[in-house]
């Protein structure tokens, strides 16, 4: 069981392409990613909605859940002052079922 989860609203699933760093040449492969829109309480209660940008190994159980709430086993690190999450390898993401009449 992992420490954290992301909990929130898969909005949309996708394919990075791969890229070349100008500066060294060195490339970076195509990765999936997965889209999903979270709500960040903060001290005063106000609510901050924030979009994150997840790196997933394996997009298969993510395929078709756009639009549904999940959640996803995460770690996290910091870059750049920022925190930035990425799906754990290894650990499946509990994907709400869709609702009734809906695809």
């Amino acid at each position: 069981m992992s420490m954290l989860q992301l909990n929130g609203q898969i909005i949309n699933v996708f394919e990075a392409p791969a890229y070349t760093n100008r500066e060294t040449g060195e490339i970076t492969p195509a990765r999936h990613r997965v889209q999903v829109i979270c709500q960040n309480v903060q001290q005063n209660g106000q609510r901050r909605v924030e979009l994150v940008n997840l790196t997933v190994s394996d997009v298969r159980p993510y395929e078709g859940a756009e639009g549904r709430q999940a959640r996803i086993p995460v770690g996290a690190f910091v870059n750049g002052g920022q925190v930035q999450f990425y799906a754990l390898k290894g650990e499946a993401p509990v994907i709400a079922a869709a609702a009734a009449g809906k695809v």
